[in-house]
Formats: structure tokens, sequence, C-alpha cells
């Protein structure tokens, strides 16, 4: 009986083998779609000033409300690399039409094209990880799509800010930056689209029932998966309690510019500073994952234990009052998000069946981006109604939510550790026997 191998390295999983391919293909494309994303809030601006901005956000938000369950449908259903392959070369050609877009209805309909295309894909990405990798390097591997989905911001913030800036130094019209950053996108979606094409990627157990299409296959198939994430006690945990982070969490990306010009930079410079502060966090926290998973006692406490700590470093970047220490609890805030994320995603991959792996993602992303849409839509709005209705230090309101967003998220750490005290409690217990 041959001996089974250890986990492969980080080095090891990208250096070879399909996941990564899958890695690489989603590093090139988050790259380029760092870089449109700030060409398309640019642009949004251009067209219609700082309301312009809120429009391509909507626009990418509002599909997980209406399609998002339609992604993880047929990512069981229908061959997953064609899946990647249409909503690559798709969004690759819709970005690239964003050179066209004069008006803000326009950018709209465009943004709104392209995260119906996301939505289908990223049910699949997350379901196929597991059959590409040990159950052993799950975490490993996690921790590396991450890092190639949101690591790669600094690096699409640098290349918009030299695209953005190239077009002055040579005497273009204002437009240009917009026309160079979308070409860039629909360049990595299609380089993304070639890597997925030589990609092994495995076709799924076939399941009594599913041989054939009828009307009513797309609502057994939702019922289903229904029926899966209500009933998984641990999947229901980690989907609510990712969820409820994330509405007390979004009120960062709509007032962290606003907090860092009032309360701590004096001007918009700062914001850069503290989302820096954030990556670094996250990636030393991605980094370390892997070591925690396996002295923790149970994955579930080490979620839990995450996303407590998230909300306390955004409820205490509230009250900061010098750049030491908002990038200090910027950096938490980073390090435990990060640690959160990774160990949640894992989680849901080994607990799903293949069979309804794709619906358990596409339920992540449909509640997820809804409380994040919901808390950054709310966000500005509560702010300014808040303002002033308090003493010291409360009487500001950016402070204010950011306090009541590091609560919800502190919360829904202590109720989530609360709800699996089974696993956490009887070894304590045994230890200290």
């Amino acid at each position: 009986m041959q001996d089974k191998q250890p986990p492969r390295t980080r080095s090891q999983l990208l250096r070879r083998g399909e996941f990564a391919k899958l890695w690489w293909s989603g590093t090139i494309s988050s790259f380029g779609d760092w870089v449109s994303l700030f060409a398309t809030l640019a642009l949004g601006d251009h067209i219609g000033g700082g309301l312009g901005t809120l429009v391509p956000l909507v626009g990418r938000f509002v599909p997980a409300i209406l399609f998002g369950p339609i992604g993880g449908i047929l990512a069981d259903r229908v061959n997953r690399k064609t899946i990647m392959l249409v909503a690559d070369i798709g969004r690759g050609l819709l970005v690239l039409s964003l050179i066209l877009v004069r008006t803000l209805p326009q950018l709209f309909a465009v943004s709104f094209a392209i995260e119906i295309l996301s939505l289908l894909r990223q049910p699949v990405r997350e379901s196929v990880v597991p059959e590409l990798v040990e159950e052993e390097e799950l975490i490993t591997a996690n921790s590396l799509s991450v890092v190639g989905s949101y690591g790669i911001f600094p690096l699409g913030a640098i290349a918009w800010s030299a695209i953005s800036k190239f077009p002055q130094w040579v005497g273009w019209d204002v437009e240009s930056p917009f026309t160079a950053g979308f070409t860039l996108d629909f360049l990595t979606f299609m380089i993304s689209a070639a890597i997925v094409a030589v990609t092994a990627i495995p076709l799924r157990t076939p399941v009594v029932g599913r041989e054939k299409w009828n009307w009513k296959a797309p609502f057994g198939d939702l019922a289903e998966g229904v029926r899966f994430v209500v009933g998984h006690r641990g999947v229901r945990v980690i989907i609510i309690g990712m969820s409820f982070a994330l509405f007390g969490s979004g009120a960062i990306i709509t007032l962290g510019q606003t907090f860092a010009r009032s309360f701590i930079f004096g001007d918009d410079s700062g914001f850069a500073l503290l989302a820096t502060a954030m990556g670094g966090g996250g990636a030393i926290g991605i980094t370390l994952v892997n070591r925690i998973d396996r002295v923790a006692v149970h994955r579930m406490v080490v979620f839990s234990a995450a996303i407590t700590l998230t909300g306390t470093g955004l409820a205490a970047l509230a009250f900061s009052t010098t750049v030491v220490m908002a990038a200090t609890f910027s950096f938490m805030f980073g390090f435990s998000a990060g640690i959160g994320y990774v160990v949640g995603i894992t989680y849901l991959q080994v607990g799903s069946a293949e069979e309804v792996r794709g619906r358990t993602f596409a339920a992540l992303f449909l509640v997820g981006r809804s409380a994040l849409l919901v808390s950054m839509t709310v966000a500005a709005f509560a702010a300014n109604f808040l303002d002033g209705r308090f003493s010291d230090p409360l009487d500001d309101g950016v402070r204010l939510i950011f306090v009541l967003g590091g609560a919800i998220t502190v919360l829904a750490g202590l109720v989530t550790l609360w709800v699996v005290r089974d696993v956490w409690v009887p070894r304590l217990e045994r230890d200290s026997v």
C-alpha cells in the first residue's frame, strides 16, 4: 500500500497542476477587474459626478438579489468548464463595450450584465476547488484564492493610477484612461478563458433524476438547495454569520474615505493608507490561517472568533484619533476578516456534498451580497440622520455607524460561538481535567 503524500505547500500548489491553472486564471482576471472597477467608478464620476459613482456599484450588487440562485443551479447542472468559459468571454466583451458608454443608464446596464456572469462563475469556481486538491490542502488553496482575488487589489490600484495619469503626460484627451483600463480588463478575461480552456475540470458524478431537463427541474433544484442549507446547521451558521459580518462591516466601504478625511488625515489620501493596513492584515491572516487551523479546537470556533475580532477592530477604529491607532485597528480588521473568510469558505466546501455545493455557495453569495448592498446603501443616510444626536465621542454620525457596525459583527461572532458551544465546551472540560 502506497503511503499518502504530505499536503503540498503554497509554492507547489501554484507551480503545477489543475489548481495552479485555475488560480492563475482567476488572479489574472481579478487584476484586470480591479483596474476596470476603478475605471468604472471614475467613468461614473465623469458622467454624473459623485452620484454617478454609485451607479456601477449598485449595478454590481443588485443582480445577486435577483439572479443569485441561478448560478448555483447551473453550477450543479451544467458542464462547469463551459460556464467558466462563457462567463470569462462574456465579461471580456461587456467590459470592452464600456468604452462606448456615455450615460448612467448605459453604465448601469453593462455593470448589471457583467455581474450576472460573475454570479454564474463564482459558485463554479468554489465548488471545483475541493476536487482539485486534497482536503488537507483546502485551507492553503483557499488562502491562495483569496490572495488572488482580493490581495491583487493594491496592484490594480497602482495600475489604474498609472493609466489615469498617462494621458496627461502625453497630452491625450480625458476619456483615454477609461479606454486603456477597459481594454486591459478585456485582455485579462481573454487570457483567463484561454487558461480555463486547457484546465482539466472534473466532470461531476451523475445524480439519479438529473439526466434530463424539464420546466420543473430548476424549481426542484432550488428547493433541494434551500432544504440543504437550512437543514445543515454548520452551513447555515457560516452563511448567516458571514452575512451579518458583511452587513456590519459594509459601512467602511461607503464611509471609510469620509472617516479618514474628517478625523485622521484631513484629506482624501488617508484612506489609501487605511486600505493598505487592512490589506496587509488580511494577507498576514491568510498566511497564518493554515497553522491556526492545525491547532484549533474546531474550524467553527476559529470562524466565530475571527468574526468577533473583525467587529472589534471596526468599532475600535471609530475611536481612533491618530494615524497609528487607525492603521493598527485597520490591520486588526483585515487580519481577522481574512481568517474568517478562508475558514468559512473551507467549511462550506468540506460540509457540502458535491451535488449541492454550487447552490450552497450561491446561497452564500446571494445572502452575503444582499447584506453588503443594504449596508452600503443605508450607511451614508444613517450617518447623516444620527449626526449630532448623541454626546461626544459618538456625536458624529460616521463614528457612530462604525460602532454600530462593529457591534453587529461582534454579536454575529458571539452568537455563532454560542450556537456551536457543544463543539468547544466539551473540549474545554476535557482539558481542565
